[in-house]
């Protein structure tokens, strides 16, 4: 397996096999069950934000991580965690018998195709590498699949706040997902102002991202005082992720803790936590069991 950036990447994914494998043996007696992987952003390049060229509100993906170090890290675990599922499915004895990698970067498109051809060309018949939006691709296979006999481990590694809210209560609507999502905490923390004045196409993404607009009323309140109001800001890491866990909480039956990935000098750049769709008490118990203890040695 060759490496891919940092420490903090390899231990991601670490976690991602692991977890993979562990979903595969708790699997494997559910005869009756067609097993999915998906990968919603398989691949890795520079994308922006939105919004044209002499808005004043573009905001390049790369800025949300602060350096050029953290991106190449960043789009080092995107094609690593392909290839881990990959290897883990193929070392075990329940297999998944079919994958779905999604990324809209053509080019990353063509490479994974490629890397797949050589270096897992027996799998092909059962990996359909899909070029197009993740939101989109994601609404179109939840839509097709059979969720009686269906059960699918996802994972949600956007490069930035590319996930949409709706799909997030799309899948939980299937009560059959298991969801790893890499949630982009320093993301939204950098587009926090500590102003409180964020330009409308970040504040809508951000809406988008989290699925209200309520969030800003959570993080930023006026005081009044004897020289008048003022805007305060109460946006810590803490707070921030015990928001976003509360509100995945909204869409899914269980949400497990989250494992806070950081860089070299300390900044949270992303934060790991498993959604269960399934409602079953025991489905519920098993997935947190495994994935509370996967992403404690994360909380660095």
């Amino acid at each position: 397996m060759p490496s891919f950036g940092g420490a903090w990447t390899k231990a991601k994914l670490d976690c991602v096999e692991e977890y993979a494998s562990r979903y595969l043996q708790v699997m494997r007696k559910q005869h009756w069950a067609t097993l999915h992987y998906v990968d919603a952003f398989a691949g890795s390049g520079k994308r922006e934000l939105g919004g044209g060229a002499d808005s004043g509100q573009t905001l390049e993906v790369e800025s949300l991580f602060g350096s050029q170090d953290d991106t190449k890290e960043v789009q080092g675990f995107h094609r690593g965690s392909v290839l881990r599922a990959l290897e883990a499915s193929a070392s075990s004895s329940r297999q998944f018998d079919q994958f779905l990698f999604i990324d809209a970067h053509r080019p990353s498109c063509e490479d994974l195709r490629k890397t797949i051809s050589l270096e897992y060309p027996h799998l092909l018949d059962s990996i359909d590498v899909r070029c197009q939006d993740a939101n989109l691709a994601l609404a179109e296979y939840l839509q097709k699949t059979d969720w009686s006999t269906t059960r699918s481990l996802v994972f949600l590694d956007p490069f930035g706040l590319e996930v949409q809210w709706e799909t997030i209560k799309a899948l939980a609507a299937t009560q059959a997902c298991d969801v790893w999502y890499l949630f982009p905490l320093g993301g939204m923390i950098r587009m926090m102002e500590n102003s409180g004045k964020i330009p409308d196409l970040w504040r809508s993404r951000l809406d988008e991202l989290l699925g209200t607009p309520q969030w800003y009323d959570e993080f930023y309140r006026i005081e009044r005082t004897l020289f008048g109001e003022r805007l305060l800001k109460d946006a810590s890491t803490s707070h921030i992720l015990d928001y976003v866990r509360n509100r995945l909480r909204q869409a899914f039956p269980a949400v497990s803790k989250a494992g806070i990935l950081r860089n070299s000098k300390g900044f949270p750049l992303f934060a790991l936590m498993l959604a269960v769709a399934n409602p079953s008490p025991r489905a519920m118990r098993t997935a947190l069991s495994i994935g509370n203890h996967l992403v404690k040695g994360l909380s660095l």
